[in-house]
């Protein structure tokens, strides 16, 4: 019976674990329509959210924690600010997001279409709009899931009546193709978000002999340095770090435990002699766990 019971407790648990909510975090839209998307990428912001509201399995992080967040990991070099956005993989961490949202308005047009029918002539003016959504995993920034909707309206105009699109009805529209893009996004995220947690997650800190510098895993921006106790996937990964005026230095490493990295960098307006005396001395301190294990993994580049 004991036995039973405790089967039955395991069971409930994962059970309880699969389900878990995501923990989501929303960026801006951003503009790719030729005209007019502009001005709604604010007010898409904000249907997005009253769409993910009502999601059972999502729980939505507050935006304007999400925002004071990356304000705060803005980078500053010898206190003074710099033109690098911070990441927003980072930021999402620091709040424990699941999955960052990003949107984008694809495109806002209006066309019209004129009819002549029996001496009568009909004006039809045509409002379309066309809105994409990425589900980004916040540990490696990877692709989850995608969702694109799509809404339009239609209204007469004939000589006895003369129709103006409001920013109501734009609004409206708006609202359709989110609540589609949603639709179309939400189950492809929740089915592989889910195995992403089942994935071995470690944790990465960065520092370098002259911080703040960027700090690229696979391709993808994901910090300035000091990077702190930053959530990685155990495996295979290609670190680069790099500052304007320095030398980037990269390296694949296969990750199997938290990590430490210090990064000596140099800057390129040194000599040749210099760079080979640097070199010669020069490693890539990684510690992993206890006792340090110090590994040397930066090369002498190609000439």
């Amino acid at each position: 019976m004991t036995r039973v019971f405790v089967c039955l407790m395991i069971l409930a648990a994962a059970c309880g674990a699969a389900t878990a909510p995501l923990r989501v975090a929303v960026l801006d839209f951003e503009n790719q329509a030729s005209s007019g998307g502009g001005q709604l990428a604010d007010r898409a912001v904000y249907l997005l959210v009253k769409h993910l509201l009502d999601q059972e399995n999502i729980n939505l992080i507050d935006r304007r924690d999400f925002m004071a967040q990356l304000e705060r990991l803005r980078p500053t070099d010898k206190g003074l600010p710099t033109p690098v956005r911070p990441a927003f993989l980072q930021a999402a961490q620091g709040l424990r997001a699941d999955v960052v949202l990003r949107g984008v308005i694809l495109g806002a047009s209006e066309g019209k279409q004129v009819v002549n029918q029996g001496g009568y002539r009909t004006e039809l003016t045509t409002l379309d709009l066309r809105v994409a959504l990425e589900a980004l995993d916040a540990t490696d920034g990877s692709v989850l899931a995608l969702g694109e909707g799509k809404a339009s309206r239609s209204f007469r105009q004939t000589r006895e009546t003369q129709t103006t699109l409001s920013e109501s009805d734009i609004i409206d529209v708006l609202d359709a193709a989110i609540a589609r893009a949603v639709r179309d996004l939400t189950a492809g995220m929740n089915r592989r978000a889910e195995r992403r947690r089942q994935r071995k997650r470690l944790q990465l800190s960065v520092r370098t002999s002259d911080d703040p510098a960027l700090v690229e895993i696979d391709g993808i921006l994901v910090g300035t340095t000091p990077l702190e106790n930053f959530e990685i996937y155990e495996g295979d990964h290609v670190l680069t770090v790099g500052k304007p005026g320095y030398q980037d230095v990269t390296k694949r490493i296969l990750f199997t435990k938290d990590t430490s990295i210090e990064v000596p960098l140099i800057r390129v307006e040194l000599t040749a002699d210099e760079l080979k005396e640097v070199l010669e001395k020069m490693r890539m301190h990684i510690v992993v766990g206890e006792p340090a294990l110090v590994i040397h993994t930066v090369e002498e580049p190609a000439p």
